[in-house]
């Protein structure tokens, strides 16, 4: 994490209480539904996103204590920020999702029931918006951001893209 999050070095950043704080609050709502987990994205100072998340520890001996998990954060984690850093509608966003996982433009028109001229208008707005020509070009924007970084540390992804 970036110097920035962290008030002193006793301290721990505040995206650790912020998470531990919202467990606290959905307790005192008197449950905690799974979904709801608190979980918090942040981007790292090497620049790769990592998520928290907080859970009541549950062992004997440790009652009371809340326990804070770093994890790398999947592609399926990453994808809204992408969306929403390039300011892409909800409709775009879709798009690239299905472009990021390899379909055409005749998939992505019968994915999304919309026709192959209305997919190819949003394929311009997604590039203008991410700056870029193609739809080789937004992959690789992707791959240059996402993966890249961590493949040039040796790391491989897994069967399913995600990294572990």
């Amino acid at each position: 994490m970036a110097e920035s999050d962290w008030r002193s070095s006793l301290e721990l950043p505040d995206a650790v209480h912020a998470v531990a704080a919202r467990l606290l609050a959905l307790e005192r709502g008197g449950h905690t539904p799974p979904d709801l987990m608190p979980r918090i994205r942040l981007r790292t100072a090497s620049g790769r996103w990592v998520v928290l998340h907080a859970s009541r520890l549950r062992a004997a001996g440790t009652e009371g204590q809340i326990a804070v998990i770093f994890e790398e954060a999947r592609p399926s984690e990453i994808a809204p920020l992408i969306v929403d850093a390039y300011g892409l509608t909800k409709r775009e966003g879709e798009i690239t999702k299905l472009v990021l996982r390899g379909l055409s433009t005749a998939e992505v028109s019968g994915e999304l029931h919309i026709t192959p001229n209305t997919v190819r208008d949003h394929f311009k707005a997604i590039f203008d918006k991410v700056g870029v020509r193609s739809r080789r070009e937004l992959v690789g924007q992707v791959f240059a951001q996402h993966y890249q970084p961590r493949m040039s540390t040796g790391q491989e992804p897994g069967a399913d893209g995600g990294f572990t």
